[in-house]
């Protein structure tokens, strides 16, 4: 039988809160200034995290074709937040992002499900850090919040694989967030495709298993 983990969503929020005190100063040392992490993109990402969590407990794999509701639904959750009844609000924007999701033709996630079937036995950390790579390069798979998605479904193959989640923290914000800067502006064209993207997600790779963090995880 396979064991099974959930998300310490105590010990990620306390992690998240300190990152939100101090990021007026992680973002001095950026190469590209970021949106601070204001309480409704922390308390929506804390959603996420959360919503990994039943996603964990009930073995829905965000990427198998009949679940990619679920990685839609991530995308929902780090914009609009989790109240359903909260996002009617927000319901031009949710299809606009559904139907370019599903549909988008020139990179959409067929391929992201492509590399993903083709890099299987790949380590944990690389298939991670491979589909948000992807994810996250131009073009962009959702309208917006491609980073924060893509951590959430970073975090979920990593703790689907008994590994820590990916969470920012005031130490690795940096090693973070430069990277993904330079992955947003790097297209997927041939040049990107067979020099610049690999790297980076070589990179990506060596630097989530680097930060892995014990206690963001729990066995059950």
């Amino acid at each position: 039988m396979k064991e099974r983990y959930r998300l310490n969503i105590e010990e990620i929020e306390w992690t998240l809160r300190n990152v939100q005190k101090n990021f007026d100063a992680i973002n001095d040392t950026l190469e590209m200034r970021r949106e601070p992490l204001g309480d409704t993109i922390l308390n929506n990402m804390l959603a996420g995290y959360r919503y990994l969590n039943d996603l964990l407990e009930n073995g829905v794999t965000p990427l198998a074709k009949s679940e990619l509701h679920s990685l839609l639904e991530m995308n929902h959750i780090v914009l609009c937040g989790p109240d359903i009844y909260a996002r009617k609000e927000y319901s031009k924007h949710i299809q606009a992002t559904a139907d370019r999701f599903y549909n988008q033709e020139e990179f959409g996630i067929s391929d992201i499900r492509k590399w993903a079937k083709k890099h299987k036995d790949d380590s944990p950390w690389k298939q991670a850090a491979g589909v948000y790579v992807m994810m996250v390069s131009t073009p962009q798979l959702f309208i917006e919040g491609n980073n924060r998605t893509g951590v959430l479904l970073i975090s979920h193959i990593l703790a689907y694989y008994g590994k820590p989640p990916f969470v920012l923290t005031v130490d690795n914000a940096k090693a973070y967030f430069d990277p993904a800067t330079l992955a947003k502006q790097t297209n997927k064209d041939m040049f990107g495709k067979i020099y610049k993207l690999p790297k980076i997600k070589k990179h990506f790779a060596t630097f989530l298993e680097a930060q892995s963090n014990p206690d963001l995880i729990i066995r059950i």
